[in-house]
């Protein structure tokens, strides 16, 4: 898990490096337009990698053997919808909620 943050931090530093050495932000937009296939393909590798390392170290999974692949390969689907659905109860959540003021906080305001 320690390997995994290192990685990000060694990124992380590079992408400020980056930011900060071009003195011109628009060139960053024009590498990203360009190769940002390329970037969005790394960061989805980057994703599944470090999410199914967790996986693997968390649920002790057994790679050795085809049922040890398969129960794996179920154990990450299940985890990788169960984020799916957590979004949408959060959202959903997000979306019944007041987001008026309250009726008794404008009505007092405008008899003073």
């Amino acid at each position: 898990m320690v390997f995994g943050w290192l990685i990000i931090g060694i990124l992380m530093v590079f992408l400020f490096i980056a930011i900060f050495k071009t003195q011109d932000l628009m060139f960053i937009f024009a590498l990203m337009k360009k190769y940002g296939f390329i970037f969005v393909a790394i960061a989805l590798i980057l994703f599944v990698s470090f999410s199914f390392y967790n996986i693997y170290k968390r649920y002790d999974l057994d790679l050795t053997n085809y049922k040890g692949i398969t129960h794996a390969g179920k154990v990450y689907y299940t985890w990788f919808i169960s984020i799916f659905k957590n979004v949408g109860k959060i959202t959903g959540y997000a979306v019944n909620q007041d987001w008026v003021l309250n009726s008794t906080l404008t009505n007092t305001s405008k008899s003073k």
